[in-house]
């Protein structure tokens, strides 16, 4: 290829400027959807790939077995990080915990990622300071380090170093200025302060009280981590804690396992464990076969975009076959028609490749919605040129078959009009790549219908109470100001317009606490039970009617009684040994609880799992649910300057309750839009393919087209003709796609406990679009064949 090759390509797309669009178009859409994809993939692939020694540099994984729903977390026991120094095995190692209250800045409270860390978390995670000093920010008690987001957060454009803040009162100057940790990376932070500051309340019984956090450790080369982890593993069991509830209620449970499970995890590896994939904090984690799922599709999306493109081109150069004739005779070489065809072809990619980067960076704030994660750093100038370069090598890819039916053309059946079609088995290749892209088109659309409708159902579904008209909002320290808490739960209650408000441990669909009560079943086992905490009105609040005996009220229950009288669901009752939830009643578990009522099982967890165990307390609980006949918004108005009255230093957040029910299904709609997109992409390049494929079969078919009408075919005969060819591609890619969808959707509805009335609804409405839009596509080049002129045609 050379110059020339290229002036020519781009003259001839000058000359051709729908086709030009129409080329570059699609196959932009195709380099676009494939660049985001591939990014997010690589996103994944280097997590925590910018932290040093990262293969060296564990995070301690704890398992609390007493709990109801046992799972691994990266909170661990703080005092793990001295057993792990002691053990020499380590070169360094630092606790990191959240500190959620606000900070002041002047009189503005904002709500900042504020991590506390020991002074060695700065060389674990290689941080240099771009101002001050980090290691005074974090080894000072007033100190405190900001990220260029944190500083931008707090005081906008002006210098961040030298200012002060408070948290609770306590006053932090900022001493030191630090970068953006990467987007992929485990440990993020806007703001940092030591673990000697005084504004973390447990700094002197973080330690002593074996308070939980974060835990990272730095191996030394060659040291061994099954021997660290045993040793972590035997801390905890000796640990005041767990011996205490070794010796408890809790510990006859455990059947000899251990109180707390210990684990290590490279952080190179963190991102794809499927210990921290399967928990609560799920979201944050990543699976190997969804991320390698979307590098798949990434793929397919290029390949049907590629598919059309040798469509289109094949018919083109069909269609020049007396230009390739004369060409030939004029002594052009096979190889130089060659090198012209994959010039051509190269060029329109390198087009589209540009063309697709730019539609990328436009759709990528969407996109990056769309996944979850902040994929902002994605464009960068070697990303862009390895995007040109697989623009190139994809056009040199798509340009070898036109450019091998050129080298084959004859020049004597091209100038006499008869090399104006390929061989059958060229065709047969087309039809079945057309095959390809309606069964990925309606496999697509029948799996996002399904996921739609599904997600649709379950974030609908009755929680198992009205949740209409319920407002929700958390208190801030419940349990260090309690008095304040009760005062505001009072005045809001006074509030026109508000039916009335009752507080629980956790909002309803939200699933982040974990009271875990051991009782006593009637046989003698020991079974945990979810705890639940709510005001004596709860029930009353949210409209619960007992199944058996009866529920709180606030005329007969206190809090802390003496002799608790408690409240079971009927997962309870059961799971307690009792034959039906009536015989419950009345009955005192072993320990001195006696069971009152039982209420109607609550979707705590929605429809993702089935009702738990709970034992309901009458104890103050740390949510505020409100009943109230004014909107979300005349509410707040309401609220908040009662909310500043008792809580100056935090910052209120009230929601709906249908709202928070809704939460739990965020990643389902996520993955709803980006079938939807994927859909509508695999739809749109499925219509564009069977619209090519019609052209040229409409301009093969011509002579039968006129000899038919010619012994009487009547306009219906040639649109019957016509459209029997492409419904059975439709036909073909249903057999194909549909099974998969089928598959699919039933792997999806697994992870429910129950189902909406999905039926086969969802494949026969892909089947039904897919035929509908190979309609559309084909209608144009089917209206040409009832209008042709078998005069033409035939001097043609």
């Amino acid at each position: 290829m050379n110059l020339r090759d290229f002036r020519i390509g781009w003259r001839l797309l000058l000359q051709q400027p729908a086709y030009s669009a129409v080329v570059i178009g699609g196959l932009s859409i195709g380099f676009a959807a494939c660049f985001l994809l591939f990014g997010f993939v690589e996103f994944c692939l280097n997590f925590n790939g910018a932290i040093p020694d990262n293969d060296r540099v564990v995070v301690v994984k704890q398992r609390i077995n007493v709990f109801p729903r046992p799972e691994w977390q990266t909170r661990a026991f703080l005092p793990l990080r001295d057993v792990a120094i002691a053990s020499g095995l380590v070169s360094e190692a630092s606790v990191t915990s959240v500190l959620e209250s606000p900070l002041r800045a002047g009189n503005a409270l904002r709500t900042l990622d504020l991590q506390v860390v020991d002074p060695a978390f700065r060389t674990m995670f290689g941080i240099a300071a771009l101002q001050g000093d980090l290691n005074a920010a974090l080894t000072q008690p007033d100190g405190l380090a900001l990220t260029r987001t944190g500083a931008q957060k707090l005081f906008g454009a002006n210098p961040a170093i030298g200012q002060t803040v408070t948290i609770d009162g306590t006053v932090l100057q900022v001493r030191a200025l630090m970068p953006d940790p990467p987007a992929n990376s485990s440990q993020q932070y806007e703001a940092l302060v030591g673990t000697a500051s005084s504004a973390w309340p447990e700094r002197e019984t973080a330690i002593s009280k074996w308070g939980r956090g974060t835990v990272y450790i730095k191996l030394k080369p060659g040291a061994s981590m099954q021997a660290l982890t045993a040793l972590l593993q035997e801390a905890s069991e000796k640990s005041p804690i767990n011996q205490r509830v070794k010796s408890g209620s809790l510990g006859k449970g455990l059947n000899g396992r251990n109180v707390a499970d210990i684990s290590l995890l490279p952080l190179r590896d963190a991102y794809f464990d499927e210990g921290l994939a399967n928990s609560r904090a799920g979201e944050q984690y990543g699976r190997r076969g969804s991320v390698f799922g979307m590098a798949a599709g990434g793929f397919l999306i290029l390949l049907l975009a590629a598919i059309n493109y040798v469509n289109l081109a094949t018919v083109r150069t069909l269609r020049r076959q007396r230009e390739i004739g004369i060409r030939k005779l004029l002594g052009a070489s096979a190889a130089r028609l060659v090198r012209q065809f994959l010039s051509e072809a190269a060029l329109t990619s390198v087009l589209a490749a540009a063309a697709g980067l730019v539609l990328a960076w436009l759709l990528l704030p969407t996109f990056s919605d769309l996944m979850n994660r902040p994929l902002a750093g994605m464009f960068t100038p070697l990303r862009c040129l390895v995007a040109l370069a697989f623009g190139l090598f994809i056009g040199m890819c798509a340009g070898a078959y036109p450019a091998w039916l050129a080298q084959h053309a004859l020049p004597g059946p091209a100038l006499a009009g008869r090399g104006n079609s390929e061989t059958a088995a060229g065709l047969w290749v087309r039809r079945v790549l057309t095959v390809l892209q309606f069964s990925s088109a309606m496999a697509l659309s029948a799996t996002a219908l399904a996921v739609g409708w599904q997600t649709y159902f379950a974030s609908h579904a009755s929680p198992g109470f009205d949740p209409a008209r319920l407002l929700v909002l958390n208190l801030p320290s419940y349990g260090e100001d309690k008095q304040a808490a009760v005062s505001f739960m009072e005045q809001v209650a006074r509030l026109p317009r508000v039916e009335g408000v009752a507080s629980i441990s956790e909002a309803v669909g939200r699933d982040g606490m974990k009271l875990s009560n051991t009782v006593t079943t009637r046989d003698g086992r020991e079974i945990p039970l979810e705890g639940k905490n709510v005001s004596a009105n709860w029930f009353e609040l949210v409209r619960l009617k007992a199944v058996q005996g009866r529920v709180y009220n606030a005329a007969q229950d206190v809090e802390y009684s003496k002799v608790p009288r408690v409240v079971v669901n009927t997962a309870a009752a059961l799971a307690l040994g009792y034959a039906s939830p009536q015989d419950a009643v009345g009955q005192v578990v072993p320990g001195g609880m006696e069971i009152v009522g039982v209420a109607p099982d609550v979707r705590f967890q929605g429809l993702h799992q089935p009702s738990k165990a709970v034992v309901y307390f009458v104890r103050p609980g740390g949510v505020v649910m409100v009943r109230t006949g004014d909107s979300l918004e005349t509410a707040y108005a309401a609220i908040e300057p009662v909310w500043r009255r008792h809580f100056p230093n935090a910052i209120m957040e009230m929601k709906t309750q249908q709202a928070v029910l809704e939460e739990r299904y965020g990643t389902e709609r996520r993955l709803i839009r980006i079938l939807a997109f994927t859909s509508l992409i695999a739809i749109a390049l499925a219509a564009f393919g069977i619209y090519v494929l019609s052209a040229y079969s409409v301009q093969r078919s011509r002579r039968e087209i006129v000899m038919r009408k010619l012994h009487g075919a009547g306009r219906v005969d040639i649109a019957l003709m016509m459209g029997r060819e492409f419904s059975a591609l439709v036909g073909a890619g249903a057999l194909i796609g549909l099974p998969l969808a089928a598959v699919a959707i039933q792997r999806y509805l697994a992870e429910y406990t129950e189902h909406a009335p999905i039926g086969a609804w969802t494949l026969a409405a892909a089947l039904a679009m897919a035929l509908l839009v190979a309609l559309l596509a084909t209608t144009r080049h089917t209206a040409t064949a009832l209008r042709m002129s078998p005069a033409l045609a035939l001097r043609d």
